[in-house]
């Protein structure tokens, strides 16, 4: 009985030790370094905003979209992170007193109306419009008309969690913030920064987002650079949730991009772009492409140094012809006929040539050549007429013919 008595007070002892090893133990555990898959959950963040760059679209109720142009254009500026192209100089004024001054908030507003595919009696603007004044005010014309090369495009998502992923990887690679088109298409806001855990979102999609930071150009929602939970994003207040499009009055084709499509009108009349999806203002490449560098030209071969020897068998003939041609040339030996041979005396306009009389500069003097008489005509003698009239000269031209004897005396 007193060892059952023994046993039975032990027993409550023993499950008291026990229960203290295991919570010490977890607390071990606890205190150990995480590893595996829970020591990847790496937290990342960033945030592009720059106060100085943010405008309120108060008093126009109806430019949104405008000021939030202004305000994503002022931020790529100040980060610097537009890329090649990238005008846009940080500009803040609602309504300019100047009329040539045409980057004001109401200026951007007007280009955007001109620019849209939303209804004409319909206020404010729609996607189109937001668009095409980010890329012409930021990076020119042929960023807005050119859809291969725009640095922004509108991009329309089926689920909230996919439009929010590509949101967040796009300011992580690009440095530029993201529009969003908040009240189910009726609001133009500005995401411009994220906190997520996991994998870095600049080279992939493998994390989980716990926050984004939020601004909104409308005074009364007081949210500027709001950091905003991923959940009250999806199913929080409406003034900050982000829903799918529900705005049907863009019933136009966007001219400047391919193919034809409405932008958004209801189903009953035909599918549309934004309907019902997640719509974002997305960077897609950071500036504009440089040109191509134009073409180095291909230099001219210096030519190889000439040998001197080389030249010698060229020029040898042209030193030595006097000397061959008066040694051994037949065409200077005295000629059986009375009459001179055409090669020793060529005409006038003949062109020299190597068998040609050498030049006086090149040749001996005339008098050492026993040869030279040939060359005067063998019928004209120059002997003076002995019977000629003291009447009669001749004639001052040096004509070698005699008088003729019926010439008067």
């Amino acid at each position: 009985m007193r060892d059952a008595e023994l046993s039975s007070r032990r027993r409550p002892f023993a499950r008291v030790t026990a229960s203290a090893v295991v919570v010490l133990a977890l607390v071990l555990v606890g205190l150990l370094p995480l590893s595996g898959h829970a020591a990847a959950a790496t937290t990342f963040s960033r945030n592009l905003f720059v106060s100085k760059g943010f405008v309120y679209q108060d008093p126009y109720y109806t430019a949104c979209t405008a000021a939030a142009v202004m305000h994503m254009l002022n931020t790529i500026a100040y980060r610097g992170t537009g890329g090649y192209g990238f005008h846009w100089k940080p500009y803040t004024v609602k309504k300019s007193s100047n009329p040539d001054q045409l980057r004001d908030m109401t200026s951007i507003l007007a280009f955007e109306r001109r620019n849209d595919t939303l209804r004409s009696s319909s206020a404010g603007s729609d996607a189109h419009g937001w668009r095409n004044a980010l890329n012409y005010y930021g990076w020119g014309s042929s960023a807005m008309t050119n859809a291969s090369i725009r640095p922004y495009e509108d991009r329309a998502y089926s689920t909230y969690r996919s439009a929010m992923k590509a949101a967040v990887r796009a300011i992580a690679r690009l440095g530029m913030p993201v529009g969003v088109l908040a009240w189910a298409g009726g609001h133009a806001q500005v995401l411009t920064g994220y906190v997520v855990t996991g994998a870095d979102p600049k080279t992939s999609s493998d994390f989980s987002i716990q926050w984004l930071y939020l601004s909104d150009p409308l005074k009364s929602n007081a949210i500027v650079n709001r950091k905003t939970s991923y959940g009250a994003m999806k199913d929080g207040a409406l003034k900050w949730r982000f829903q799918w499009y529900r705005e049907t009055d863009s019933p136009y084709d966007d001219p400047y991009t391919g193919g034809w499509l409405r932008s958004s009108v209801k189903p009953t009349v035909g599918p549309s772009e934004w309907y019902h999806k997640w719509v974002l203002l997305l960077p897609v490449r950071r500036g504009l492409p440089p040109p191509a560098p134009a073409p180095t030209p291909t230099p001219t071969p210096t030519p190889a140094p000439t040998d001197p020897g080389s030249l010698a068998p060229d020029a040898a003939p042209a030193r030595e012809a006097a000397p061959v041609d008066d040694a051994a040339s037949p065409s200077l030996a005295p000629s059986a006929s009375p009459s001179p041979s055409p090669s020793v005396t060529p005409s006038a306009s003949a062109p020299p040539s190597p068998s040609a009389a050498p030049s006086p500069s090149e040749s001996p003097a005339p008098t050492e050549q026993p040869t030279a008489p040939p060359t005067v005509p063998p019928t004209a003698p120059p002997t003076e007429p002995p019977t000629a009239p003291p009447t009669s000269a001749p004639s001052p031209s040096g004509d070698e013919t005699t008088a003729s004897p019926s010439a008067s005396p």
